[in-house]
């Protein structure tokens, strides 16, 4: 992989607020070696300070430990002299690249004309997981990961999950990687995977028994399955940090139907604050968010006063695309809601898109949304 060279980056918030970054990590990789690994603490730029309690459960770093600290316009150097002129990756890229644009207008200084690849995007491609999640991936790529929600730690991995990737499909360089897309093979399995689901569920409402569907696996009927929480951290020395491939039991988690989707409850809207951007708006998901599972992007907007709907019809008014997604344009993105949205916003229908780092600033402009615009 002697034109692999890129530069992997993963930045830690300190609150709600996209820029109020306290934490950057950064891994380095030249012709598919890493070469180097850095990480650094910062205060957040000015007026974005706060540290607020959920991200402080999440990645450890509290208000006395940045203290002494060089303020984020003064750490950031240091991070463009390790980048250099390489491609930068990272995963969940939506994210890392509107806090540093966020955190560089906050502080006065130029924020970088990076050019970001995206790792979760990249494992969506060639990769059939249940969860694409930064540690998900790492295990599914036998790639070894500890500590995440280290800055240093998370940039490290997303540099491994590109090389491991690029291993398995041969690419030369990032850029290779980056085209590629799934393979035909790739492509049949997920075809093939989407009809026997498509074949379950219809003989399931049928009265048919799931063993008398062709090619279907046996469904486990006597266990069902709750979801680690992914804003759940362990604390330290518990018997859960020492296994981390135990997940904790969450009695208000979704459970989990038989063919492993998240059995969806709508919850009640209860928002009372007109001024909230989202309340009275009727939000539709497509694509998974990095930063919560939909029962909690659905309980957050509902918080807030907006209105979670399962498809989009003439009363929508809002769509949040996951998946990495970045822009505004549901052209870009090929799910039947984000074509649905296309198709309405050409009949003159006003609906607004949002990527996912659009939607966890829209909001964190609410002090009680209880969902800080973190990375998970």
């Amino acid at each position: 992989m002697a034109g692999l060279s890129f530069a992997a980056i993963d930045v830690e918030t300190a609150n709600s607020a996209r820029g109020s970054i306290c934490s950057v990590g950064v891994t380095v990789v030249r012709d598919g070696e890493r070469t180097a690994s850095e990480s650094w603490l910062c205060r957040p730029p000015e007026g974005l300070e706060f540290f607020a309690w959920h991200n402080i459960r999440v990645h450890g770093i509290s208000a006395g430990m940045v203290a002494g600290q060089p303020a984020f316009a003064e750490r950031w150097p240091e991070v463009l002299g390790l980048v250099g002129e390489l491609p930068v990756i990272a995963h969940n890229a939506g994210f890392d690249s509107g806090a540093i644009r966020e955190a560089c207008a906050r502080s006065g200084i130029h924020a970088p004309a990076w050019d970001f690849s995206c790792t979760l995007v990249l494992a969506r491609r060639h990769l059939d997981l249940e969860s694409y999640k930064l540690p998900n991936v790492a295990a599914a790529l036998g790639i070894e990961f500890t500590n995440h929600h280290d800055a240093g730690a998370d940039a490290a991995a997303a540099a491994e999950i590109v090389l491991a990737l690029a291993t398995r499909t041969g690419a030369e360089s990032l850029a290779a990687l980056d085209r590629m897309a799934a393979t035909p093979r790739r492509r049949a399995e997920r075809a093939a995977g989407a009809m026997l689901r498509a074949e379950a569920g219809t003989s399931l409402r049928g009265g048919r028994r799931r063993d008398e569907v062709p090619g279907a696996r046996p469904a486990p009927r006597s266990r069902t399955y709750e979801p680690r929480s992914p804003r759940h951290v362990s604390s330290p020395g518990s018997a859960e940090a020492q296994s981390p491939g135990r997940a904790a039991s969450h009695d208000s988690a979704p459970r989990r139907s038989w063919f492993g989707r998240e059995e969806l409850v709508l919850p009640e809207v209860t928002g009372g604050d007109p001024s909230h951007p989202l309340f009275g708006e009727i939000v539709v998901f497509t694509g998974d968010l990095a930063a919560m599972n939909r029962q909690q992007a659905w309980d957050a907007i509902a918080g807030n006063g907006a209105t979670p709907a399962r498809n989009v019809t003439r009363r929508t008014t809002k769509l949040v695309i996951g998946d990495g997604f970045l822009g505004c344009d549901p052209a870009a993105f090929t799910t039947s809601k984000a074509r649905r949205v296309a198709e309405l916003q050409a009949r003159g229908q006003r609906i607004e898109v949002m990527d996912e780092a659009t939607f966890l600033a829209c909001l964190g402009r609410s002090g009680d949304s209880g969902v800080p615009g973190i990375q998970t």
